[in-house]
């Protein structure tokens, strides 16, 4: 019983000193003796490995890996397996592991993910940046595009204008030019 209370006590230690970063990740020990059950419930978010041909979990307070639709965990140098993040879980021998997981120590993997991981950060923040500029260029070229509309259409307006005041100054020409027609038509007879 003394065991069963340690053992409860540290493992309680170390999951309320474990980072979760957003995910919900439990392990119950339902008896001395019986194995670990996971309960993670929310799917963590995972980097890909595309060299080594798997994935792994960012931000979890576990290594989970993931291949070829099936999850696996290392807690202790113990492995085990689901087919969901969920769980159930199923300890498996280490030879069990694909041999993709298998030929890389676990250090490895974490390097991996770790370097892959900031690459990817890199890559996001550089597409964010280059997001941004576009969306600046793009604003700014709305803004360009709409000032030369204006000026277009303040042109246009100007022309009308001209049109309409030269038209009224030929129409006033005209005017005059038959009033004084008249008015020498009058004069002369």
């Amino acid at each position: 019983m003394k065991k069963f209370i340690l053992l409860t006590a540290g493992i309680t230690g170390m999951l309320l000193g474990a980072p979760t970063a957003g995910a919900h990740v439990q392990l119950c020990m339902s008896s001395p003796g019986h194995r670990p059950t996971f309960i993670i419930d929310v799917r963590p978010d995972f980097v890909e490995l595309t060299d080594q041909g798997f994935s792994v979990s960012v931000g979890s307070p576990y290594d989970i890996i993931t291949y070829d639709n099936w999850y696996y965990i290392n807690q202790n140098g113990s492995w085990y397996r689901s087919s969901d993040y969920r769980g159930p879980w199923v300890d498996i021998n280490e030879n069990a592991l694909p041999s993709r997981i298998r030929r890389h120590r676990l250090e490895e993997i974490r390097g991996y993910r770790d370097t892959q991981y900031r690459n990817s950060e890199n890559r996001r923040k550089m597409d964010q940046q280059r997001n941004d500029s576009n969306d600046r260029r793009n604003l700014e070229q709305q803004r360009s595009d709409e000032n030369n509309r204006r000026v277009l259409e303040q042109q246009r307006s100007d022309d009308n204008n001209k049109r309409t005041l030269d038209q009224q100054r030929t129409d006033d020409n005209n005017r005059r030019l038959l009033e004084q027609q008249r008015s020498d038509e009058n004069r002369n007879r």
